[in-house]
């Protein structure tokens, strides 16, 4: 059986996230990283960026991924879970009892999972998992002397920006609004920003911040609430594809093996301290973007405006969610690589080749 990892689109991705990467990757070499969010979409790519830098150039590179279900991530992942440069540590992010060994860097992105959110997962829990989590991971960052953390925040905690701005800027100091309880993620994103601040101050952490945004690529889940998942997924299997709303918001998507890159970067030379908004600035509305899936997917399929209610974080209607990018391109020379119409195709291949297989 070939597994996803096989792909051709998948070679492709990784191969180029090898090349954009270059020379950093002999910053990893005989280094230890661990993992908080290691089986979810982020950290799949991760784990297979690093799986492939490690065969290719023997970087003896150890990686431990904090997981609630081993078992699960091994039926998803086999040739990732059996990797022998990658071990799994059995726990809850609240509370997992500190392995006894030192890393080098971690990347904590743990939190509820997607298709629990989209369940409805009650908000104090999300919240409480994400800031206690937090808390317990810095614990274990200085218990362990880790050199460099790395914290996947959200663009959530800008809560829903005026009319006007445009594309939001690390600087921009709105919030979410406190007395809406679905706005438990910003909310708990920005507390644990507060918390990696408070620990970086007091035990000298040296750690930069991650503002994710929106994104699209292989093992993207295509039936729950992520609008360009939804509308490949009908592209590719549904007699049509159905915009729920009036198609008016405007969103951004950066294809996953660049922000790979990305996250790697930010890693090794984000600056201490600094925030990071992390994404594309290359908008497009919800309506477009059913449209440029359908005629790059599915010409002949038609395209359904339905016109319901428009997503909203409480009473206030989030229609533009597109972040300023330039800090990380003047910082870091990060950019936006691949192109929407190209990271579309890209992700339909893998899911047409894995449902081959």
């Amino acid at each position: 059986m070939i597994t996803f990892a096989s792909s051709d689109s998948l070679h492709h991705d990784l191969d180029n996230i090898m090349l954009r990467m270059g020379d950093m990757w002999e910053s990893f070499r005989n280094e230890s990283i661990f993992i908080t969010g290691g089986t979810g979409l982020f950290g799949r790519w991760l784990l297979e960026s690093m799986a492939r830098a490690n065969q290719q150039l023997n970087l003896n590179l150890k990686v431990t991924v904090l997981t609630r279900n081993k078992q699960a991530f091994m039926e998803k992942a086999p040739h990732l879970a059996h990797n022998p440069a990658i071990d799994f540590h059995h726990g809850d992010v609240r509370n997992f009892d500190f392995p006894g060994r030192s890393y080098s860097f971690l990347i904590h992105g743990a939190t509820t999972s997607a298709e629990e959110t989209f369940l409805g997962e009650d908000s104090l829990r999300k919240f409480d998992t994400l800031v206690d989590g937090t808390r317990h991971t810095l614990d274990f960052a200085v218990q362990c002397g880790i050199k460099r953390f790395l914290f996947l925040s959200s663009g959530a905690v800008y809560g829903v920006p005026p009319s006007g701005v445009d594309f939001i800027p690390e600087a921009y100091s709105g919030a979410p609004d406190t007395t809406d309880i679905n706005s438990a993620l910003g909310q708990a994103k920005r507390t644990a920003e507060f918390l990696c601040a408070y620990y970086a101050q007091k035990y000298s952490l040296n750690y930069s911040i991650a503002r994710c945004f929106s994104f699209v690529g292989p093992f993207l889940p295509l039936g729950i609430h992520y609008a360009i998942g939804n509308f490949i997924g009908q592209a590719l299997y549904e007699d049509e594809i159905a915009v729920k709303g009036d198609g008016t918001p405007i969103r951004s998507y950066l294809y996953m093996a660049d922000l790979v890159a990305w996250l790697l970067t930010l890693l090794q030379n984000g600056k201490s301290g600094e925030v990071y908004n992390v994404g594309s600035d290359q908008a497009i509305s919800i309506r477009e973007l059913a449209f440029l899936v359908r005629d790059t997917l599915s010409p002949q399929k038609p395209v359904n405006i339905l016109g319901q209610s428009t997503y909203s974080i409480g009473n206030a209607v989030r229609n533009r969610y597109v972040p300023c990018i330039e800090k990380a391109r003047q910082e870091l020379g990060l950019d936006v690589w691949t192109d929407l119409k190209i990271a579309i195709e890209l992700t339909a291949a893998h899911f047409n080749q894995a449902r081959e297989h």
